[in-house]
């Protein structure tokens, strides 16, 4: 039997069922947020438009123009600041996006989305794209995610606006514990992010 040695072809963008879509990424204040830096990359790499909407916070853990330079996108931080980039507000995204990712989504932001509480840009925006395909990667203390009311509004969401969720793993928290907790890893994301992109509309 003859084994061939013909190289493995990488996949091109254009092959990844991410190619032209818009994806909305809102990233909040947790110690993962620099993964989400990782996460839009590998999203631009795969063909995917990003424009990220970052909390107050996110802003305390990376800067918005990390997600500027690996993504070639605005990044909007306030409900004030947004509408005077590039002519986008809350409403705009609903018809913009693709898909919604929350990439850390901590117990606060949950919270907010499933209770249509709007006080920032980024609880505005899910208020607003809550019939959008939504994929939630939380990461929180073990306490805080085994915490029953966060449990309550998890399973909201996931029931009454048919979001998704992603994780969270089990490793090492910021605390120090060996815990659930963990962001899942950008790749999983993405893998997630191409499976609802499959199904909303496949490549062809």
């Amino acid at each position: 039997m003859t084994m061939s040695n013909k190289p493995t072809q990488p996949e091109k963008p254009q092959d990844r069922q991410t190619h032209g879509r818009s994806i909305l990424l809102g990233v909040t204040g947790g110690i993962a947020a620099y993964k989400a830096v990782d996460l839009a990359g590998k999203l631009t790499a795969a063909g995917a438009t990003v424009k990220t909407v970052m909390t107050a916070n996110a802003c305390r853990f990376v800067t918005p123009l990390s997600f500027e330079t690996v993504t070639s996108c605005p990044v909007f931080t306030s409900l004030w600041q947004g509408p005077k980039q590039d002519n986008v507000t809350h409403i705009s995204f609903v018809d913009w996006a693709d898909i919604v990712v929350v990439a850390p989504a901590t117990a606060n932001i949950i919270a907010k989305a499933a209770n249509g509480i709007c006080d920032d840009l980024l609880s505005t925006v899910l208020c607003a794209c809550w019939s959008k395909p939504t994929l939630y990667a939380p990461a929180m203390n073990n306490n805080m995610w085994e915490n029953p009311a966060v449990r309550a509004n998890v399973e909201k969401i996931k029931k009454e606006m048919a979001a998704e969720i992603i994780g969270p793993a089990t490793g090492r928290l910021a605390c120090g514990t060996h815990a659930i907790g963990r962001m899942a890893e950008p790749q999983d994301i993405l893998k997630a992010i191409e499976e609802i992109a499959r199904r909303i509309r496949p490549n062809t």
